[in-house]
């Protein structure tokens, strides 16, 4: 039978008339508990500690989540954070979201806009990039010449602004006026009595030449890879990382040594080497409330080093992929090889790609235009009509 406080006492006048003994055999509820707990001091102190713990850790950031980015990885953003003091575990009072972005804007030109707010211990940075990747300098209205960078000759010229001073199939030197962006203005008598200046704009392609070079060692080393290991469990607390199985007695001094917080980094020394791979999860008390306990698991895959020589034919193989990756990033850079006079040569010890390509690229840049004095002492600017 289970009563309330005030309905025991209400049974005290049944008990007198009735002559019976009630006895009490369970008391329940917080009182009651507080009472009984007053001897187990250390299980609240546990409680109030939790708690503090859990408070001080709210009031810092634990994760940096980067939302929007394409062209800029967020390694790259996180990085640029971290040399601005902006990085995990940095006190959330510290942290201006405004001034986060406003950084976040200079560092990296081709960000539109960007977004920083502070949601539990997260610290959310949302960013839009423009389409084609980084901001295009706008065309400045001043006047100035177009001039060769580089020796070569001239393939193509489309003139829309300027007086051109080449035709395809001229030679030029580096520095040499291409599009002069200075028109004389002459009157009937064909005399020069004064200058327009004009900003020179043009279309060029010059065919230049390119020195190829590349070398590489006959002798080289093989990687043959064994079973894996076993995955071993990872603990890590902030920037301190600890492997649960090298607890064991033999390998303890190994796991202090690996408190480092480097996924990278080979604490146990092998005769032909290991490649490691580290996989963490971090906790979260809620969605936004992430704590700095991470867990996950490590798992070494060793492999043994044999020297092997490459044959002529492997040689020329490999020469002819590294020349084909070369021609691959010029045409990525809008460049079109149209000769090419690549050799490739073997000796006893290592394998050499040389020779000169013939390489149709845009050498042109701007110069400005040197303005013209007249007799009279005084400078003659006619703007362009338009």
């Amino acid at each position: 039978m289970s009563l309330l406080p005030e309905d025991f006492f209400r049974l005290l006048p049944i008990r007198r008339k009735s002559g019976v003994r009630i006895r009490i055999q369970k008391k329940q509820g917080l009182p009651f508990f507080y009472r009984r707990s007053l001897k187990r001091k250390a299980f609240f102190i546990g409680i109030f500690l939790c708690l503090a713990g859990l408070y001080i850790l709210s009031q810092f950031i634990w994760n940096i989540h980067v939302e929007g980015n394409y062209a800029n990885s967020t390694q790259t953003i996180l990085n640029s954070l971290d040399a601005a003091g902006i990085h995990h575990g940095i006190w959330k009072k510290r942290v201006d979201c405004s001034k986060t972005a406003s950084y976040l804007r200079e560092q990296f030109p081709n960000l539109t806009w960007v977004s920083a707010k502070i949601e539990g211990t997260q610290l959310v940075l949302a960013v839009k990039e423009n389409v084609d990747g980084y901001v295009i300098e706008e065309k400045a209205d001043d006047p100035q010449n177009l001039v060769a960078k580089k020796e070569g000759t001239v393939v193509r010229i489309i003139t829309r602004n300027g007086i051109p001073q080449v035709l395809p199939g001229d030679t030029c030197q580096a520095g040499d006026i291409l599009v002069k962006g200075e028109i004389p203005l002459v009157n009937d008598s064909g005399e020069t009595y004064g200058y327009s200046y004009v900003h020179a704009d043009a279309d060029i392609d010059l065919e230049t030449t390119w020195y190829y070079y590349d070398t590489f060692p006959l002798s080289h080393t093989v990687r043959t890879y064994q079973k894996a290991e076993k995955k071993t469990p990872v603990f890590q607390i902030s920037a301190y990382r600890f492997f649960l199985g090298n607890l064991l007695p033999e390998n303890f001094v190994a796991s202090l040594r690996s408190m480092t917080g480097t996924a990278d980094q080979k604490t146990e020394k092998r005769e032909n080497g290991a490649d490691e791979e580290v996989s963490l999860q971090q906790l979260y008390l809620t969605e936004n409330f992430a704590l700095p306990f991470y867990f996950g698991y490590r798992q070494k895959f060793p492999f043994e080093v044999q020297k092997e020589t490459y044959s002529e034919h492997e040689a020329k193989e490999k020469a002819s992929q590294n020349y084909q990756k070369f021609h691959r990033n010029l045409s990525e850079k809008g460049l079109q090889i149209s000769e090419n006079h690549v050799t490739i040569e073997l000796n006893d010890t290592s394998c050499i790609t040389k020779g000169t390509l013939r390489v149709i690229e845009r050498a042109v840049e701007a110069q400005p235009c040197e303005m013209q004095k007249m007799s009279d002492g005084k400078e003659t600017m006619v703007d362009e009509q338009q």
